[in-house]
């Protein structure tokens, strides 16, 4: 919901529960507003929200992405996803390339990893034949997780480095930067590791993005206590930990209890 405010958003579900004035409530906002309303706790909301995007809905393009949202609130099975990706592919490529790009994610929650990676390819190519930017972007995250989960380095970090060249901004740099020096470290890289740790959160504190400093922070305990030293891992933690009661954000339960460890450890 960062994209639009509590107060835009509520007032849009209001139109669509009450059905006053919502013949200005396109398809694309309506499917936007499914997340929205589960976000703000209205999901019975859901089903009306469906019904409205498929009767405003203005071409066989958009019925098929109120489908497609349909498909995943009902759970279907992965072979209907995937057929219904092909049928879509000839005339509507990025419809495909985002239903290919779901299936691989069912797949993946299946640690079918051939298939996962199978279908993020089909994805990819689809968003490269439409230059869908945002959309390749996605693509080159799953397909380097992919290759994580398959233990291919090479290839994990070859998917990270295109997706930091291809970064249109400041945060979806910091994201590339952490996934990359994640993938030095697991390798052995830990000096590489570090410095790309410290530079996502140099841009993380920049653009006061507080989820990135806990990530870039947690990166740099995990290598410090790699090298020896609790004494900085937990000046890391507890950085970010200070960080969030200031901000009068919940501390997670995890990073409590990792310096919670770390206490008996420094003593």
């Amino acid at each position: 919901m960062s994209e639009i405010s509590r107060e835009f958003a509520e007032e849009i579900l209001q139109i669509i529960e009450h059905q006053q004035g919502s013949d200005v409530i396109d398809t694309a906002l309506a499917l936007r507003m499914i997340d929205v309303a589960v976000q703000l706790g209205r999901e019975d909301l859901v089903e009306k929200i469906i019904s409205h995007a498929s009767d405003v809905a203005a071409d066989n393009e958009e019925k098929g992405w109120v489908l497609f949202e349909k498909m995943k609130r009902d759970e279907s099975e992965i072979d209907s996803f995937v057929t219904f990706a092909i049928e879509q592919e000839a005339n509507y490529p990025k419809l495909a390339a985002a239903v290919f790009h779901h299936a691989a994610l069912l797949y993946l929650g299946r640690e079918e990893l051939d298939d996962a990676n199978t279908m993020a390819n089909r994805s990819m190519r689809l968003r490269e034949q439409s230059k869908d930017e945002n959309g390749i972007l996605f693509g080159l995250s799953l397909l380097s997780h992919i290759a994580k989960q398959q233990e291919d380095w090479d290839t994990a970090e070859l998917f990270s480095q295109r997706r930091l060249n291809l970064a249109q901004s400041e945060s979806e740099r910091m994201e590339a930067i952490q996934d990359i020096a994640h993938i030095k470290a697991t390798i052995g890289e830990l000096e590489i590791a570090m410095e790309m740790m410290q530079e996502s959160l140099e841009i993380a504190e920049e653009i006061g993005d507080l989820d990135g400093v806990l990530v870039s922070r947690w990166g740099l305990a995990d290598l410090a206590e790699i090298s020896n030293q609790p004494d900085e891992a937990m000046v890391q933690l507890s950085a970010v930990m200070t960080q969030m009661m200031e901000s009068n954000i919940p501390v997670p339960a995890p990073l409590k209890e990792r310096i919670s460890k770390l206490t008996e450890v420094v003593g």
